[in-house]
C-alpha cells in the first residue's frame, strides 16, 4: 500500500454548491482525486485517505468544500479564503498554468513540423509539375 499522501490534491478555490436531500449516505472526497467531485469516486484508494460519510437532515443546497481545506469536512468554511486556501490556490493556478504552456509549446511544435511538411510537399510537387512541363515542351521538339 502506497504511504499517505500529505495533503489532499487541491481541486478548486471555492465551494461546491449541491442540492442535497435528508436521510441519504454520502460519500465526501476528501483525497481530491475523485472525478465526481464533490462526491467520492473511488480514486483514494491506496493514498490514506478516505472519504467522509455524512448524511443531512434538511432538503436545500449545501456548500462542501471544494479547496479540501475545511477544518469540518464536508462542509466549505471559507478556508478558501484564508492564507493557506489562498497559498493552495496560487500553487494550483501555477501547476495548471505551467500544464498549459506545455501543451502550447507542443502544438506549436506540431504546427511547426505540419508547416515544414507543407513546404517539403509544395517544393515537391512544384519539381514534378515543372519536370513534366519540361518534358512535354522539350519533348515535342
Amino acid at each position: 500500500m502506497a504511504a499517505p499522501a500529505a495533503e489532499p490534491n487541491f481541486v478548486q478555490g471555492f465551494p461546491y454548491g449541491v442540492d442535497l436531500v435528508p436521510g441519504k449516505d454520502y460519500f465526501y472526497c476528501s483525497c481530491g482525486l475523485s472525478k465526481n467531485q464533490p462526491f467520492c469516486d473511488g480514486s483514494h484508494k491506496g493514498t490514506g485517505f478516505t472519504p467522509v460519510k455524512f448524511k443531512v437532515s434538511e432538503a436545500k443546497k449545501y456548500f462542501l468544500c471544494g479547496c479540501k481545506q475545511t477544518e469540518s469536512a464536508p462542509f466549505c468554511d471559507g478556508q478558501h479564503k484564508k492564507e493557506k486556501g489562498l497559498r493552495k490556490y496560487n500553487e494550483f493556478l501555477l501547476k495548471k498554468n505551467g500544464e498549459l504552456q506545455t501543451q502550447l509549446a507542443a502544438a506549436a511544435k506540431n504546427k511547426r513540423s505540419i508547416v515544414n511538411e507543407f513546404s517539403i510537399i509544395g517544393v515537391s510537387l512544384g519539381v514534378i509539375i515543372g519536370a513534366f512541363a519540361a518534358q512535354r515542351y522539350f519533348g515535342h521538339n
